[in-house]
């Protein structure tokens, strides 16, 4: 199987695509087929990885103009004619525009994760996702000698979904919001934000809900869902943010 991959010389754009040839074997993933490039064909090949499980979010990257996880795509799934164009998202240009003498029938492209700094090939930089937890300041505080809050089956389900997300960034690099605002916060440290304040061990849930309501916020977001569809753990941010925008 063919892969066209992006690089980079100057470590802050995409300067060219380099192909290779890779040996297909049964169960193999996008992430496999980097580590047989980086171990047998180029090891100054960059990208980011960890878990290998779809638990850690560290190899999100666009594989045939899709945000996905490199270790949850199987190969095998790729060229299906029944997969072609399955997640619908509404473009923008780095979902649509291709490098010249790509063929997407038969070969795997490769590139970096979108909306986000380029540091080198598929190496992109989470400063600013992660910046918006720091700014939102999406965690809780528990003061000392604090009791525990308890918390019911049925209060717990509201937000199990939430709780699910393992800031893989997909969604932001999915989004065309976030491609074309810097400043937006993006769709998860939005449903993030509701995931506090609709859980009901949370002390003054109501400053969760200000701040995503902020003009950095929620009233950016068009619903346009596409970090619904990308989403590897099924949170459904856009159903957070849309509540967030009904909230009062």
């Amino acid at each position: 199987m063919l892969f066209r991959i992006a690089r980079s010389k100057d470590g802050e754009t995409i300067s060219h695509y380099d192909q290779y040839k890779v040996e297909v074997k049964e169960g193999m993933t996008v992430l496999d087929a980097l580590f047989q490039i980086q171990d047998k064909m180029d090891p100054s090949l960059s990208f980011r990885y960890s878990c290998r499980g779809a638990v850690c979010g560290s190899c999100a990257m666009l594989i045939d103009k899709i945000p996905r996880l490199a270790c949850k795509t199987q190969l095998s799934t790729l060229k299906r004619d029944d997969k072609k164009n399955e997640m619908n998202l509404e473009p923008f240009p780095a979902l649509v525009e291709a490098p010249n003498g790509w063929s997407p029938s038969d070969e795997v492209l490769v590139e970096p994760l979108p909306n986000l700094p380029l540091l080198k090939d598929l190496v992109v930089d989470m400063c600013r996702f992660y910046e918006t937890l720091e700014k939102l300041k999406l965690w809780i505080d528990i003061e000392k000698g604090t009791e525990y809050r308890n918390q019911s089956p049925e209060e717990r389900k509201r937000i199990d979904r939430l709780v699910n997300c393992i800031m893989c960034a997909l969604c932001y690099g999915s989004c065309p919001i976030n491609a074309e605002n810097e400043d937006y916060l993006g769709p998860a440290a939005l449903a993030k934000s509701w995931r506090f304040f609709d859980d009901s061990r949370t002390p003054n849930p109501d400053r969760f809900l200000k701040d995503a309501k902020g003009e950095s916020g929620a009233p950016l977001c068009e619903l346009i869902m596409n970090c619904v569809r990308v989403c590897p753990k099924g949170v459904a941010p856009g159903g957070a943010i849309r509540k967030i925008k009904e909230a009062e």
